[in-house]
């Protein structure tokens, strides 16, 4: 008798701690109704003189709070159609080209992604350059899209 009166116990035991686990239920949720991209761009920089290639910075994501299926895609263009132009005579240039802004795309989540770019330079160009100070603009322009 004793045996059945402890068995019976310890299922109630069981079953109430049981009931008790189903109980407690907590949820915890937060949500933004604003998708938000903060990306930073390369600032102005120097390319030495007869270098074949010249890192540029980064193109990257500070912040990147996108509602799935968008994407921000940058694109990047020249002002000068990727010549350095010379200071004073536009008709000297040195044509170069830039490697790493064909694909940069961010996905939701892509906190701290970064796309190296760099610039590169032909040694034929450099030795029918004219002395002097080029310069290009590049312009990065930011398309948020669905993916």
């Amino acid at each position: 008798m004793k045996k059945i009166l402890s068995v019976s116990l310890a299922v109630m035991m069981l079953s109430l701690c049981a009931l008790g686990a189903f109980a407690n239920q907590m949820t915890i949720s937060t949500s933004t109704n604003n998708d938000e991209y903060e990306i930073t761009y390369p600032a102005d920089t120097q390319i030495p003189w007869e270098a074949a290639e010249q890192a540029l910075g980064n193109v990257t994501a500070t912040k990147m709070w996108l509602s799935p299926g968008k994407t921000v895609e940058i694109s990047v263009v020249s002002q000068n159609g990727y010549n350095l132009v010379n200071r004073t005579d536009a008709a000297a240039k040195i044509a170069y080209t830039l490697t790493g802004t064909d694909a940069i795309a961010f996905f939701p989540g892509d906190f701290g992604k970064s796309f190296p770019i760099s610039a590169n330079v032909a040694e034929s160009e450099w030795r029918q350059a004219a002395a002097g100070e080029f310069s290009d603009i590049l312009t990065f322009t930011a398309e948020y899209k669905d993916a």
